[in-house]
């Protein structure tokens, strides 16, 4: 059986698009169809926050403070998404009245993936779910958060984030984090979290071939342990 390396992962924004390459040959044909449906929630959970650069403003202008913050927070996004822009969205969020900084937060996220900056990213993640942690904001951004953490190779605190997050996740959604959280605990070493979790999954998922994945992998994961702790 094809042994899965655990290093970091590469640059690629997912996590589960990065491990598409590792997992046993014979695994491809069923990782393809969960990577297929992680992209999705993925997908909407990006849109979500984004689309926060609009519905946060707007949902917390209120007095002339809050336009005054808006209508300079409008100008620096304008101009060209570089260093100047994330100094000067980091200034304005320092400055900015405290029921604005959740908006201004979520322009430094925007800011920075377009400028590929993940670990600028993962900090505006950061703070728009510290802001809002109870929210449905603050959820999807400590989602993307714990993404980048392990996208960053910081696996630890990526699973650290999803192990809080899951009770508040769909069942859907928490299929998909669940897949994260047992991929990210096996290349932070934490082979037992990683195995459990996946063989949970594995008497939970309704689907036959996501079933067979889930078992499979936590053999593999496992029989490694089992290999490693032979060899000390």
């Amino acid at each position: 059986m094809p042994r899965v390396e655990n290093k970091p992962l590469s640059a690629d924004p997912g996590l589960m698009g990065n491990i598409q390459s590792e997992v046993a040959v014979e695994n491809r044909p069923l990782l393809d169809f969960i990577v297929s449906k992680s992209k999705i929630l993925v997908g909407i959970v990006v849109l979500l926050v984004v689309a926060l650069l609009g519905t946060a403003v707007y949902r917390y202008v209120e007095g002339s403070q809050r336009e005054t913050t808006l209508e300079e927070l409008a100008k620096i996004m304008q101009r060209p998404a570089d260093a100047r822009q994330i100094a000067d969205i980091e200034a304005l969020g320092r400055d900015c009245p405290s029921s604005m900084r959740t908006a201004v937060s979520v322009a430094l996220v925007q800011s920075a993936l377009t400028q590929g900056l993940k670990d600028k990213a993962e900090e505006g993640y950061a703070q728009v779910a510290s802001a809002d942690f109870d929210s449905p904001t603050g959820l999807a951004a400590a989602l993307n958060q714990a993404g980048m953490l392990m996208g960053n190779g910081k696996y630890a605190e990526g699973v650290r984030i999803l192990q809080s997050l899951l009770p508040r996740l769909g069942q859907q959604s928490g299929v998909q984090a669940r897949m994260m959280l047992a991929e990210g605990a096996f290349r932070a070493g934490q082979y037992e979290l990683a195995a459990s979790t996946y063989e949970e999954l594995a008497g939970t998922i309704p689907a036959q071939i996501e079933k067979d994945y889930c078992s499979t992998r936590a053999g593999e994961i496992r029989a490694i342990a089992r290999a490693e702790q032979a060899e000390k």
